[in-house]
């Protein structure tokens, strides 16, 4: 059965995140997330609501229970990100047409 945890380090190793990165972010010492983890210790509920706040694609209910996936609907934000990219692209239109406005000083 997989804990708490064991799912963090599993998220860390998915992100490509070092340990010591992960540890120094979430406010704990140097070796501590290995250590328990390595003690199949539990970890406290600031440090989890520090976790989420600040991996927010990281899902709390994968997390604690196991269910679900272990990112947060990852669609809406490729939904949101293309969404912005449209209107990025819209903008440049709109500025490459502007410039041709501005007087060419020689």
């Amino acid at each position: 059965m997989s804990t708490t945890l064991k799912r963090i380090k599993e998220y860390i190793d998915f992100k490509g995140i070092r340990i010591s990165t992960f540890e120094k972010s979430i406010g704990i010492s140097n070796g501590s997330f290995g250590g328990q983890l390595k003690k199949n210790k539990t970890i406290g509920v600031d440090k989890l609501e520090s976790i989420l706040r600040l991996y927010p694609d990281l899902s709390a209910e994968w997390v604690l229970t196991g269910n679900g996936t272990m990112l947060k609907d990852t669609e809406s934000y490729e939904q949101t990100i293309e969404s912005l990219r449209k209107v990025i692209r819209a903008q440049e239109k709109t500025i490459a047409v502007l410039e041709r406005f501005i007087p060419v000083k020689q």
